[in-house]
């Protein structure tokens, strides 16, 4: 199955970048947003993307990754459910991460809070005062997509009858925290951020063999 017909299933196939106001004709500011329904389980879709210490393994521009803390918290936590749209009780795990990101000739750390919301969503923002961003917040989302009497499959792998398709929505925004960060990144982060899914996509494949 094409990325393009996996795009199409997910309805609009939306896929936006958003450059914000610039410094000197350098933006340092930039949002991106892409969805697409991978033929794959919620629960299966959800431990690819929270698997944080793996990430180096095949996560676009990613040469390292380390799980700093890894916590369950005890109480319960309010959370908008994206399938019905209203907020329910879940224990919220709580990672804190070292990413090490690499894009010729430079490499850079920083570290990630990243909250998990089983099953439907996984937030994850930089920690402030980091030298490569003054801000950058990810937002995953995961909507079951079951198919319905009378879908005729895309593929013999999307829609079937016999397993769940989930669309999963990702968008990120962040700030570099200099204007020699955003010269020598703004093109590689935008490559970055258009590979994304496609790079979670054949994670899932890799580990489910589909």
């Amino acid at each position: 199955m094409t990325l393009a017909g996996l795009r199409r299933l997910a309805g609009t196939g939306a896929r936006t970048f958003f450059t914000l106001p610039t410094l000197g004709g350098l933006s340092l500011q930039k949002q991106y947003r892409d969805s697409l329904v991978f033929p794959f389980s919620r629960e299966q879709v959800f431990q690819v993307v929270s698997d944080v210490d793996r990430y180096c393994e095949f996560v676009p521009m990613c040469v390292g990754s380390k799980v700093l803390r890894d916590s369950l918290r005890t109480d319960r936590v309010l959370s908008m459910n994206p399938e019905t749209q209203r907020t329910e009780p879940i224990s919220r795990r709580c990672v804190q991460a070292e990413l090490m990101v690499g894009y010729p000739p430079f490499s850079e750390r920083y570290t990630s809070n990243v909250e998990l919301d089983h099953p439907w969503r996984i937030v994850a923002t930089a920690t402030p005062g980091g030298a490569m961003f003054k801000h950058m917040r990810t937002v995953w989302e995961f909507v079951e997509k079951r198919p319905r009497q009378g879908d005729a499959p895309v593929s013999p792998f999307v829609l079937s009858t016999s397993s769940a398709n989930t669309l999963v929505s990702f968008s990120i925004e962040f700030e570099f925290a200099s204007l020699v960060h955003a010269h020598t990144a703004s093109l590689v982060f935008d490559q970055m951020a258009k590979r994304n899914l496609a790079a979670y996509l054949g994670r899932c494949q890799q580990l489910y063999g589909k």
